[in-house]
């Protein structure tokens, strides 16, 4: 598929059996992260990316990552890992105050039968999400945690459509994937994170620039605005830019 005309620049590519209605996205999702063993299930290539990609090392090259989230076949599963585990976390106070780095938490995806968690982390040195992520996968409470998603400071993990959004445009995936296996009883589990923080030269050895959000100006939005009604679409919908303004402008300015 990574061959096929445009589906050559698809970054991320999730594979799942033919019963999921794909476009229900939690069923999708649930049945994913059911199947998934993050060491074995998740394979990694490198590719022609779109030059619109920020998140390249080198312009319209890069990483991308295929998840397998199809149901495993007896010769497709390896008996070393146990990816039965659930991670029952319900209060992240605990990791909050042991790891200060860490803005925000959001483990509602646990409840819903999603071992993922959102994490918002304030990067401060290099390879600080490798090495975040390697302590966090050992902690007792995040046993049986299948994967973490790391997302700038900026950025709420809550809103979830937003934090996925940001965390998608900032990631290579061969670059910026970290597996931590680790052995439990008599078998391995696996947790694998991956880095969709903003890249700089200081702290991860980027060299390209890394742009802002593309907001629209006051006209634009207001012109908008007011043909809205006669375009049929829908309900009213704000604009997206009042969202992240202030993030490119600053809190006070005026878009401009």
């Amino acid at each position: 598929m990574w061959g096929a005309g445009q589906m050559m620049f698809n970054k991320i590519l999730v594979m799942a059996g033919a019963e999921v209605k794909i476009q229900d996205y939690e069923a999708l999702t649930q049945t994913v992260f059911k199947n998934l063993n993050p060491a074995t299930d998740i394979s990694f290539s490198s590719g022609p990316m779109d030059v619109l990609d920020h998140s390249c090392s080198k312009l319209g090259f890069g990483g991308k990552m295929c998840i397998d989230g199809t149901a495993k076949m007896t010769e497709e599963s390896d008996d070393l890992y146990n990816t039965e585990l659930t991670c029952t976390l319900e209060k992240t106070d605990q990791l909050l105050q042991k790891y200060p780095d860490i803005k925000s938490i959001n483990a509602s995806l646990l409840k819903k039968n999603i071992s993922c968690l959102v994490i918002s982390v304030r990067k401060n040195k290099p390879g600080h999400i490798h090495s975040l992520h390697e302590s966090l996968a050992a902690e007792e409470s995040l046993a049986g945690l299948k994967m973490i998603l790391y997302v700038e400071h900026t950025v709420d993990p809550h809103d979830l459509g937003t934090a996925l959004w940001r965390f998608c445009n900032n990631l290579d995936p061969k670059r910026d994937h970290i597996l931590v296996k680790q052995f439990q009883g008599n078998k391995y589990t696996a947790c694998m994170g991956l880095d969709g923080t903003r890249k700089t030269k200081e702290l991860d050895g980027f060299q390209r620039d890394w742009p802002n959000i593309i907001v629209a100006d006051e006209a634009t939005i207001e012109a908008v605005d007011a043909k809205w009604e006669s375009l049929n679409i829908g309900e009213f919908l704000p604009s997206p830019s009042l969202k992240f303004a202030s993030q490119v402008y600053g809190p006070s300015a005026t878009v401009e």
